[in-house]
């Protein structure tokens, strides 16, 4: 019994001892794995940033080289800029993310994305508050008070919290051709007839093939277009729940009927975004177009666009005229912003470029590369575009984002797929309204996906 006693208290201070032990060795792993992880977030690296294709790469790219040569060797950051195809570029991020990949650091997401992929990002706030991130690497401070108001609007979480920041800003505008129209048209019902005086299979001696050319492509872009058709009328689309709001949905949507009908815009509208769309104004075989800003550059260049550089011009989009003679418009805008991927083993450097780009002397660089960057002393500066000193009464007037939601990304997916089946000629206005809210009260319904 005496043995038993004494074997029983001998074991006792064995297991504590094995249990500090274990504990020692799982504080010294924590500790190396921090020190590993600290390394990373300190060392040199290099940060990868993945944008999509088109003049926001492109200007990236000089942005990118101009920080290599300048602050790589002080820094130890260097940066390196790939490309996604545009088509289907969401889609393959979101895979991306939802794999937990580490690279890309940096990505490249449309404000309309912010509430289905935000569990994959990086809350900022925490750099955003630290002085070393907040300076740039040439000394100067850096604030989110640069940025436009309607900008910041763009990227505004529920949750407060901020997970991007505005890289690029984009907004449909009205090209038209000055030397053949006067006046740009103030509503839709204005752009429908001038889309059909400039129509050759309506009026033969008409200088243009077409009068206009639209986006028409099942992809988001489409209805992103289409919203400024539809805001003016004072209802969200995404939430549509009486009879009478589906009717005015349906007016809002007439001129894509009428238009198809008249057969007044080009055969590639239906098929047709960014690309297109500037393809066929350089053609000079339309009269007007809804294009993205980013075009205004490419338009006026006369190696690029010989036939038409000097014809063209600007106005805001049509709207709808009220009672009292006024014109209510909508100009659609959306941010492309730099988010920080949750996964990134380099966020520390990752966000020392992302800041100096979005806030400081980066955002000036992509901007005389072509860039839209939305700081507002870029935006009064004329010497850096005649462009944005006019947009920004327009979007101080007329500027509207959707309401952002977890499923937006699929209902201007679907709303697209309505759009253009109107475009083919498929679909009545009223049908595509109907159709439309019918699958909104789905996508509304919808359970969260994994990883949402």
């Amino acid at each position: 019994m005496k043995v038993g006693l004494v074997s029983s208290t001998k074991r006792i201070p064995i297991v504590w001892i094995a249990g500090i032990a274990g504990a020692i060795v799982l504080l010294f792993a924590i500790l190396l794995f921090r020190k590993a992880e600290t390394s990373h977030e300190t060392g040199p690296a290099t940060v990868v940033v993945q944008m999509f294709e088109g003049p926001e790469f492109e200007a990236m790219l000089p942005t990118a080289e101009f920080w290599n040569q300048h602050y790589a060797a002080t820094t130890g950051v260097r940066v390196r800029v790939v490309a996604l195809d545009r088509t289907g570029y969401f889609d393959k991020l979101e895979m991306q993310l939802i794999a937990g990949e580490s690279t890309p650091d940096v990505i490249h997401p449309y404000s309309i994305h912010l509430a289905r992929i935000q569990p994959y990002l990086e809350p900022l706030d925490p750099f955003l508050k630290d002085k070393t991130i907040m300076t740039g690497p040439d000394g100067k401070e850096l604030s989110l008070e640069a940025v436009l108001p309607i900008a910041m609007d763009t990227v505004r979480h529920p949750d407060g919290m901020i997970y991007m920041l505005p890289k690029d800003m984009s907004e449909v505008l009205l090209y038209y051709r000055r030397d053949l129209i006067e006046t740009p048209p103030e509503t839709w019902d204005d752009f429908i007839e001038l889309a059909k005086r400039f129509t050759r299979s309506i009026h033969p001696d008409s200088p243009t093939r077409y009068g206009t050319v639209l986006q028409g492509k099942y992809e988001m872009w489409t209805f992103c277009a289409a919203l400024e058709n539809i805001f003016p009328y004072g209802i969200n689309p995404f939430d549509i729940s009486s009879e009478e709001e589906i009717q005015v949905l349906a007016k809002s949507l007439e001129p894509f009927e009428e238009l198809a009908a008249a057969r007044a815009f080009s055969p590639e509208t239906v098929n047709a975004e960014y690309t297109q769309v500037a393809s066929m104004i350089k053609s000079g075989e339309v009269a007007m177009a809804m294009q993205w800003n980013a075009f205004y550059t490419d338009s006026r260049d006369p190696e690029s666009s010989p036939m038409v550089h000097d014809k063209l011009d600007i106005a805001p989009p049509p709207g709808i005229r009220r009672k009292d003679g006024t014109v209510r418009r909508s100009l659609y805008v959306q941010t492309i912003n730099l988010a920080l991927n949750r996964h990134s083993r380099h966020k520390r450097q990752a966000m020392m470029f992302m800041t100096w780009a979005s806030l400081g002397e980066g955002a000036w660089v992509y901007a005389r590369a072509g860039g839209s960057s939305p700081l507002s002393e870029i935006w009064s500066n004329d010497k850096i575009s005649e462009l944005y000193p006019r947009l920004v009464p327009w979007l101080a007037e007329h500027g509207q984002s959707p309401v952002p939601h977890r499923e937006l990304t699929k209902m201007m997916m679907a709303g697209s797929g309505w759009v253009q089946r109107m475009m083919a000629g498929d679909l009545s206005s009223e049908q595509a309204a109907r159709g439309f809210t019918e699958e909104m009260g789905r996508l509304r319904r919808s359970k969260p996906e994994a990883g949402q």
